[in-house]
């Protein structure tokens, strides 16, 4: 017990071996007298008693406290010591403890973040520039469900080499029971084409009257010339233009082709069509679409 500990007891008349129980009954007696009286100066001749309990009760709690923390630290062994400074530690710093260990998640966690970025950024700088956006519209589906767009444009590349990175994207768009079109589905289809316009769109039948109807898709009058494609062939998929109000070819059906046959897809109609706005990529465009025609006109 230390010094000034001790004078408290002996100021109070109180031996050191007092109980819990008649402290606190004496505590108590001594609130009533104080509440007792009328004046703030009878009051005050209690205050030096009432602090002297209090000191006492609240050492007393300090030692119940220090007897639960000695028990629950006995297991730590001849490492007590270092587990109660442990404790005391985390006690004082706790909120900077936690926002300290958060910062170095944070960081790491940034860390990765940035570094898989230029790590990426790094692959695709090693890469060859894109030759075509292909998008894919109508009800198709990978063979593989699972599988990622990588087998499509690798499928893609093998049946024509000539390109040597493609960059494709798949937007399902179903027929509902009735034959037409799931309307939230259009309403996505049209959002990705507007975000991410392709240079070659193919779409089934069902997409291709859709999409038809709609202003966009490049005269492909130059790819039936050039592939001396009768104007009457049932490939040709023709839509009114706008501006002349005539019919121009605008889709030429790829189905019964080497390439369609070789792309990693569900068994669906291929009407390919030009979308670019760019006269060089278009050129190049045109070029894919007749090749693949001819290669079907040579089997």
């Amino acid at each position: 017990m230390n010094e000034q500990l001790k004078q408290t007891y002996e100021r109070l008349n109180l031996s050191e071996n007092i109980t819990r129980e008649e402290l606190d009954k004496r505590f108590d007696l001594l609130l009533k007298r104080m509440r007792s009286v009328s004046t703030e100066r009878d009051k005050q001749s209690y205050e030096e008693e009432f602090q002297a309990y209090k000191f006492i009760l609240a050492s007393l709690d300090q030692q119940e406290i220090q007897a639960a923390e000695n028990l629950r630290l006995k297991k730590w062994g001849r490492f007590t010591g270092i587990a109660r400074k442990g404790e005391h530690f985390f006690r004082l710093y706790k909120m900077h403890t936690i926002l300290a260990f958060i910062v170095v998640i944070v960081l790491i966690v940034a860390g990765r973040g940035i570094y898989s970025h230029v790590q990426e950024q790094k692959y695709l700088a090693s890469l060859p520039p894109i030759d075509a956006k292909i998008m894919f519209m109508g009800n198709y589906m990978l063979h593989d469900s699972e599988a990622e767009n990588t087998a499509l444009e690798e499928a893609f590349i093998a049946l024509y080499p000539k390109w040597k990175r493609v960059e494709t994207q798949i937007v399902y768009l179903p027929v509902t029971e009735n034959g037409s079109l799931d309307m939230n589905y259009q309403q996505k289809a049209i959002v990705q084409l507007a975000a991410d316009p392709p240079d070659i769109l193919i779409m089934d039948e069902a997409a291709f009257q859709w999409i038809g109807q709609q202003a966009g898709l490049r005269n492909l009058d130059v790819v039936v010339a050039a592939g001396g494609i009768s104007s009457e062939d049932v490939r040709l998929k023709k839509a009114n233009n706008l501006e002349s109000n005539l019919q121009e070819v605008v889709g030429l059906d790829i189905t019964d082709t080497k390439f369609a046959s070789g792309l990693p897809l569900n068994p669906s109609t291929m009407i390919a069509s030009v979308l670019t706005l760019d006269e060089q990529k278009a050129k190049s465009m045109m070029e894919f679409i007749e090749q693949v025609i001819q290669e079907a006109d040579a089997r």
